[in-house]
């Protein structure tokens, strides 16, 4: 398993390459260790489908990816993209932890400009990916394209509760205390205004749902967990 390199670079990328060492465990924390449970919400969507060969779009460190190939029986392959190096080699270890070399490979890749051919996947797959597409119209054309059809596109986001309480509450924890836990944990306090940033700029639900439609998707539909802090999408094409 290698990293093909077609370094791109530009802030986000530089800002994940930075905290890549401390990820999980930040992730960890600031989720209180839900972040896991999340990410089982996805593959309890994805299972049914019965996905061969799967790629995961903003793989980051593989957590999701080597939690799809562990919990879906049927997953052959996973290729991972990511544009972070330092994402990549983190997850690079942790896939070799797991020993689970021969069916993941992680390549560095923009998702603008995906390195596949047309249908070459049974299943799309993202986690905390999607809010850093920086032309997410485009990204979504590109996981439509190399989706086969009848295959299956899982995103799971974190997004804005819909209750005006939970939502103040949300705020005030992503524009407070995720500055500081960036700034105590990773030495990072702009990583994590840049999250909630990112957050508040990300189209939410319905806004999502129309967007992945024109991207070509059917069957769209979305799933709030967690009273919203977080959001599952699901389509077809």
């Amino acid at each position: 398993m290698s990293i093909t390199s077609i370094k791109q670079h530009n802030n986000v990328d530089e800002l994940f390459d930075n905290i890549a060492p401390r990820y999980d465990f930040i992730n960890g924390l600031m989720s209180l260790g839900m972040h896991q449970q999340w990410r089982s919400k996805l593959i309890k969507l994805l299972r049914p489908s019965r996905p061969k060969e799967v790629l995961d779009v903003a793989v980051g460190t593989a957590e999701l990816a080597c939690k799809i190939v562990r919990g879906i029986p049927s997953v052959r392959s996973l290729v991972g993209v990511d544009i972070s190096t330092n994402m990549l080699k983190v997850g690079e270890k942790k896939v070799q932890a797991n020993k689970l070399e021969d069916k993941i490979t992680l390549l560095e890749a923009d998702v603008n400009a995906l390195p596949f051919l047309d249908n070459s996947f049974d299943a799309v797959t993202s986690a905390f990916g999607v809010r850093n597409f920086p032309t997410l119209p485009n990204a979504l054309s590109e996981m439509y394209r190399v989706l086969r059809p009848g295959g299956c596109m899982v995103i799971l986001e974190l997004s804005q509760p819909k209750n005006k309480i939970l939502r103040l509450g949300h705020k005030m924890f992503t524009h407070s205390l995720l500055p500081f836990l960036g700034k105590t944990f990773v030495h990072n306090k702009a990583a994590y205004q840049y999250l909630y940033q990112s957050i508040e700029a990300m189209p939410q639900y319905e806004q999502l749902t129309t967007l992945i439609s024109q991207a070509g998707f059917t069957h769209v539909s979305y799933q709030p967990v967690t009273k919203g802090i977080v959001t599952l999408f699901i389509a077809q094409k």
